[in-house]
C-alpha cells in the first residue's frame, strides 16, 4: 500500500477553478530512446535512462531547442489507471517545451556489438511547446526537508521565495496523490520576497507521514508561480504533473524531494 500522507484535521483538497497557460501541443510515435547497462546501475535504471533518452529526442522532433536540463521528476503515464514507476529522472526541456504525458509503445533488451546489453523504448508522447523562456531570477529556497522518515513522522519545511508569489505543494505516490497546501484547512496566501513561512502555515495543523509496508518513497513536489493558480482537478499524479507542465515556465519554478518513509523499528 502506498505511503499515507495523513493530514490532521482531516484535510481534504480544495477542488477550485484551474488555470492554464495556453500551450502548443504536439504529438510524436515511436521516438526512440536506449541505454547501455553496465555494471554500476540496474536493469530498471536502464530502463527509465531509456526512456528519459526517448523524451529527449521527442523533445526535439517536436522542435523544441536543445537547452535541456535535468530534474528529479519524471512524468509516466504509461498506464494511468496507477502509476507503477516511481518518479525518478524527468528529462525536461525548461526553456520552451515539456513532455506532459507518454505512452511506452515497445521496449526490448539486446546486446550490441561489443556484446553489451542495450536497453531499447520507443514511446508516443505529447510535448507541449512554452511560449516564453524561465525567468531564473524567479525561484525559492527550501529547507526542513529530510532524507528519511520514520513511520509516523510529522513533516514540516520552511519556503524563503526570492519574489512574490504563490505555493502550491503536492504529495505524488505510487497508487495515490493528493494536494497538500492549499487546501480547506488552509487558504492560499501571496508569499512575500525574502521572507521565510513554515509549514504548515497553520499551528493547529500538522502534516504527518506514514506507511504500512517496511518502505516507501513518495514525493513532495513545492510549485511556485508568479499567480495565483488554483488546481481544480482530482489530485491524480496524472492531473498533477499535467497542471504543473501546463504552465508557462517564465510562470512557474518547480522543486521535487523524494521522501524515503521507512517503517518503526525498521
Amino acid at each position: 500500500m502506498i505511503t499515507r500522507f495523513h493530514l490532521l484535521l482531516l484535510i481534504s483538497c480544495a477542488l477550485v477553478p484551474s488555470f492554464v497557460f495556453g500551450q502548443q501541443k504536439r504529438k510524436v510515435e515511436h521516438v526512440k530512446g536506449e541505454w547501455v547497462l553496465s555494471d554500476d546501475i540496474t536493469p530498471i535504471q536502464a530502463r527509465e535512462n531509456a526512456i528519459n533518452e526517448a523524451k529527449v529526442e521527442a523533445l526535439r522532433q517536436a522542435g523544441v531547442p536543445e537547452r535541456i536540463t535535468a530534474s528529479n521528476l519524471l512524468y509516466h503515464s504509461d498506464k494511468p489507471e496507477q502509476m507503477k514507476e516511481l518518479f525518478e529522472s524527468l528529462t525536461t526541456v525548461a526553456i520552451s517545451g515539456e513532455v506532459s504525458e507518454f505512452t511506452i509503445e515497445k521496449e526490448e533488451k539486446k546486446l550490441n556489438e561489443h556484446s553489451n546489453i542495450v536497453y531499447d523504448v520507443w514511446i508516443n508522447a505529447t510535448v507541449l511547446i512554452h511560449k516564453a523562456a524561465k525567468d531564473d531570477g524567479f525561484n525559492f529556497e527550501v529547507k526542513g526537508i529530510q532524507d528519511k522518515y520514520t513511520s509516523p513522522d510529522k513533516l514540516t519545511f520552511e519556503v524563503k521565495p526570492w519574489k512574490d508569489g504563490y505555493l502550491t505543494a503536492f504529495i505524488i505516490g505510487e497508487k495515490e496523490s493528493a494536494q497538500l497546501f492549499p487546501s480547506t484547512s488552509e487558504r492560499q496566501v501571496k508569499l512575500d520576497a525574502q521572507k521565510a513561512y513554515s509549514f504548515p502555515l497553520s499551528k493547529a495543523l500538522e502534516y504527518e507521514v506514514s506507511t504500512e509496508n517496511s518502505m516507501e518513497i513518495n514525493y513532495l513536489l513545492l510549485f511556485y508561480t508568479k499567480e495565483d493558480i488554483p488546481f481544480m482537478k482530482e489530485p491524480t499524479s496524472q492531473n498533477i504533473l499535467k497542471f504543473i507542465a501546463g504552465v508557462d515556465p517564465a510562470e512557474k519554478c518547480l522543486k521535487s524531494f523524494s521522501l524515503l518513509i521507512k517503517k518503526g523499528n525498521q
